[in-house]
């Protein structure tokens, strides 16, 4: 059977899955640094300390993220590699256009095309917390210190919390919509790409890798949603979380679907 030439990988084997967080982070250090230089009158003997160590702290963060997604990327290589030195049960292969159909209903679900009112919910939503948070700090400060220099600061606080919650509200339907494109190119780099299943683990030629060594349960939902479900339970030592995985059907695989379905219950799930 025919193996990729070209491995892909999941998002969380990128560093572009930790891109928006890192830019939180960064944003964050970069207002408590502004606020510090604004607000003391020797900003060198007063902040440089202080800017030392959140400079260090970035760099550890950043680091942090680009060592985890690369430690993931090397852990979901080797698990290629050994499902397709194992056995492979099925190979499905996408025509262009029923591919392309389904990209553009996953894109619809990340960024809706037509929200409508709904893509100002969350600049609303954001705008009221960030009031609330605001005003709260605003009165805690008013009550609860009486340097002059000290209540300055925290007002300054107050008024940059807010903004900032703006602006996350702001920037939520955009970031969407960078998501949906991102996901749109990766998934349409092949036009007509291969998915092969394993007893432990699914490849998708444009999608990466998907254990299922934690596997749970099998929905066959060819005849509602033209998919199949697979339900992982991962356990950890404070719970266990259930994940989804969806994975389409080629319009003219139905049948072999169901075979596949039951022979993850009869072999794996029954075990």
């Amino acid at each position: 059977m025919d193996k990729p030439t070209e491995l892909a990988f999941s998002d969380y084997a990128t560093f572009r899955f930790f891109r928006a967080e890192i830019v939180y982070f960064i944003t964050l250090i970069t207002s408590v640094i502004i606020i510090a230089r604004v607000t003391y009158d020797d900003p060198f003997a007063a902040v440089t300390l202080s800017e030392a160590v959140m400079s260090a702290l970035c760099l550890v963060w950043v680091g942090v993220f680009v060592v985890g997604a690369w430690g993931y990327r090397v852990w979901e290589k080797t698990q290629i590699k050994r499902m397709f030195a194992g056995e492979i049960w099925e190979c499905w292969q996408f025509s262009a256009q029923d591919w392309e159909s389904k990209v553009d209903a996953d894109c619809n679900l990340i960024s809706p095309k037509d929200e409508g009112k709904d893509a100002y919910s969350g600049v609303i939503a954001s705008s009221i917390f960030g009031f609330v948070i605001a005003v709260i700090l605003y009165v805690i400060t008013f009550f609860a210190f009486d340097d002059p220099e000290i209540k300055t600061a925290m007002r300054y606080v107050a008024v940059g919390l807010f903004l900032f919650m703006v602006g996350v509200g702001y920037f939520q339907p955009r970031v969407a919509k960078n998501e949906a494109g991102r996901y749109r190119s990766k998934a349409l780099k092949i036009r007509e790409p291969r998915v092969w299943f394993g007893p432990d683990g699914i490849y998708h030629e444009t999608l990466g890798h998907t254990s299922l060594k934690e596997l749970h349960k099998v929905t066959d939902q060819t005849k509602s949603r033209n998919r199949i479900q697979f339900t992982l339970v991962i356990t950890s030592a404070d719970s266990d979380d259930v994940v989804k995985y969806h994975t389409p059907v080629p319009s003219d695989c139905n049948e072999r679907a169901g075979d596949l379905v039951r022979r993850y219950r009869e072999e794996i799930l029954q075990k």
